[in-house]
């Protein structure tokens, strides 16, 4: 242990007089930190004398000893880009991205299928594709050919068809089920 070290340690203890701490003016300065400005007025010592002995004992040092390295005439050179680590937020998005699942896949084909059901069944009629519909069932046969989802399981009867061009509240809400599933799907990444 060096004679320092032994010094900030009895002052640390409390072994150190009035006069030991006044003699070392960094011993003052560091009492000065751990105990206060009150405990240096208690025991007698005066903070400008040991401000000024600390100013004098620093001002006696030359350049060397101050730990301050001469700066190169140049300064200091600049990293090429060549010489900089790769930047990891790149490598990770890089490496993460491999694309969709299977299942998110499904989930686009499977909205994507739903919406083109929704949109034909509504412009075109699916009754045009199926053809079920006779005159003998009812006589809007003709001219009713979209299907009511609610009634799909009825289409030997008239109240299973309705008019092309006429939107449902399950016509919406199948068609907002199947972008949900197509904007689900194309979002999520593995």
């Amino acid at each position: 242990m060096s004679e320092d070290d032994s010094r900030l340690k009895e002052l640390l203890d409390g072994k150190l007089s009035a006069q030991q701490i006044a003699d070392d003016p960094v011993l003052a300065s560091l009492a000065e930190r751990i105990y206060g400005t009150e405990f240096l007025d208690n025991v007698g010592i005066s903070r400008g004398e040991t401000k000024r002995a600390l100013v004098e004992q620093f001002s006696e040092i030359d350049g060397a000893d101050l730990l301050i390295d001469d700066m190169p005439e140049g300064g200091l050179p600049l990293p090429m880009p060549e010489d900089m680590p790769p930047n990891p937020s790149v490598s990770i998005e890089d490496e993460g991205v491999t694309g969709r699942s299977i299942k998110h896949k499904l989930s686009i084909f499977g909205g994507l299928l739903g919406t083109t059901g929704v949109l034909v069944n509504l412009f075109c009629g699916f009754g045009n594709i199926l053809a079920s519909c006779a005159v003998e069932v009812h006589a809007t046969c003709s001219s009713s050919m979209k299907l009511n989802w609610l009634e799909f399981h009825r289409m030997d009867e008239h109240i299973a068809w309705s008019p092309t061009g006429d939107i449902g509240i399950p016509d919406v809400l199948l068609l907002l089920m199947s972008v949900w599933y197509i904007v689900n799907g194309w979002r999520a990444r593995d």
